[in-house]
C-alpha cells in the first residue's frame, strides 16, 4: 500500500512510519524551499526598497546625501563591465578570507588548547580579555604605521575580529560539555585522546560552527572597515572617494556590494556547516522507531 497516497486514511502507525520515510525529490526541494518564508523575505525586502525609496522621493533626507535604488541600479548596470570596481572587490575578498581563514583556524585551536588546559586559561585569560577590549578602531591607524597600506593591515584587522569571536565559543562550547560524559567515557576505558576525538571536538564544532559562520561576514566589515583609514585599492577606499565627491549613487551601490557579498559569504559557510555537519542532522533524526 502506498502510505503517500492521500486517499487512503492511515493508521497512527502507519502515519509515523511515513514520516520516517526517504522524501522524494521533489517533497525534498518543496521543503528546502519553504514558500512562505520565501515570501516572507521577497515582502521583507520589498517595503525596505519602498522605504528607502520614500525617503528619497519625499526628501525625508536631504536629496543631495541619498540616492534612490533606481539611481543606485542605473550606477550599478553601467558599470557591470567596469575591471576597476571587479578588481577592488576582489582585493576585499582576498583581505577578508585569509583574515578569516587564519582567525577562526587559530580562534579554534587556542580556544581547544584553553578548554583541555583550564589551567592555561586561568593564567591567560586577563591577557587575552583585555586584548579583547581593545577597539579595532584604535588598532587600524598604528596598524597602517606599522605595515603600511599594503592588505598586510587589512588582514591583521580581519583577523582581531575573528580570532577573538571564534576563541570564545570554541573555549565556552568546551567548557559546557556535560562532566558525566568524560566520565562514562574514562569508565569504559576512553583515554584522553579518544575523549578529545570523540566528545570534545565533535561538541565544540557544532557549536562553533556558528561563530565561524558569523566572524566570515565581520572578516568582511572589518577588511572594508581598514581599506577607509587608507588603501590601495579595495571596495572600502572606493566608497570613501565616492562619499567625499558626493557620488551618493556610486557609494550607495557600493554599500549594496558589500551587503551583497556578506550575504553570500553567509550563504556560502552555512551549505559548509550544513556539509560538513551532516552527522548531527542525521544524529537528530533518532534512529529506531518501534510501532
Amino acid at each position: 500500500m502506498n502510505l503517500s497516497n492521500n486517499n487512503v486514511e492511515l493508521s497512527p502507525g502507519e502515519r509515523l512510519l511515513n514520516e520516517y520515510r526517504g522524501l522524494t525529490p521533489r517533497q525534498k526541494f518543496l521543503k528546502g524551499l519553504n514558500l512562505p518564508i520565501q515570501l516572507g523575505k521577497l515582502a521583507v525586502i520589498s517595503g525596505f526598497i519602498f522605504i528607502w525609496w520614500s525617503a528619497y522621493h519625499f526628501a525625508w533626507i536631504n536629496p543631495n546625501f541619498i540616492a534612490s535604488p533606481q539611481m543606485v541600479f542605473r550606477w550599478f548596470t553601467g558599470n557591470i563591465g567596469n575591471g576597476d570596481l571587479w578588481y577592488d572587490t576582489l582585493v576585499t575578498l582576498r583581505e577578508a578570507f585569509w583574515g578569516w581563514l587564519f582567525g577562526s583556524s587559530s580562534g579554534v585551536i587556542m580556544g581547544l588548547l584553553f578548554a583541555v588546559y583550564p589551567k592555561v586559561w586561568k593564567m591567560a585569560g586577563p591577557l587575552f580579555t583585555f586584548l579583547n577590549a581593545v577597539p579595532r578602531t584604535a588598532l587600524v591607524p598604528i596598524f597602517i604605521l606599522w605595515f603600511g597600506v599594503a592588505e598586510t593591515t587589512k588582514i591583521l584587522v580581519a583577523f582581531t575580529l575573528v580570532f577573538f569571536i571564534v576563541m570564545d565559543a570554541t573555549r565556552s562550547a568546551a567548557a559546557m560539555i556535560d562532566p558525566d560524559l568524560e566520565t562514562v567515557m574514562t569508565t569504559m576505558g576512553g583515554g584522553r585522546k579518544n575523549t578529545f576525538f570523540k566528545l570534545t571536538l565533535p561538541a565544540v564544532l557544532s557549536s562553533a560552527f556558528g561563530s565561524i559562520r558569523l566572524s566570515a561576514v565581520w572578516a568582511l566589515l572589518g577588511a572594508t572597515f581598514a581599506e577607509l583609514f587608507g588603501s590601495k585599492n579595495g571596495l572600502g577606499i572606493q566608497y570613501n572617494e565616492a562619499a567625499n565627491k558626493l557620488n551618493m549613487d556610486e557609494a550607495f551601490g557600493i554599500v549594496c556590494i558589500i551587503a551583497s557579498l556578506a550575504l553570500g559569504i553567509g550563504f556560502f559557510t552555512g551549505l559548509l556547516e550544513k556539509r560538513l555537519m551532516r552527522w548531527k542532522e542525521t544524529s537528530n533524526k533518532g534512529s529506531v522507531v518501534t510501532v
